[in-house]
């Protein structure tokens, strides 16, 4: 297995819900690695319950930034993922 793969997601807009910015980090994440994430690592004050990855707290993540992505990739999927 590879390590952690993982998409740095920043929205301060107060007017989006956390889950929104969850929602868009992850069609982001999944539109430039073609593989869908499975964790979303947040700020503690930003934890909310996502049905399709599990969402972490994390304290010395800043709130608005949004870490997605996997905690281990097999190593096919990763070298499937780098261009030649």
């Amino acid at each position: 297995m590879a390590g952690p793969v993982f998409l740095m997601w920043y929205d301060d807009n107060p007017k989006i819900p956390v889950f929104k910015k969850i929602e868009d980090a992850i069609e982001a994440y999944t539109d430039r690695f073609d593989i869908t994430p499975r964790i979303v690592l947040v700020n503690e004050a930003e934890v909310v319950q996502y049905e399709t990855v599990t969402v972490r707290g994390v304290g010395h993540i800043r709130r608005n930034n949004f870490w997605i992505g996997l905690e281990d990739i097999p190593e096919e999927v990763l070298e499937a993922a780098i261009p030649e």
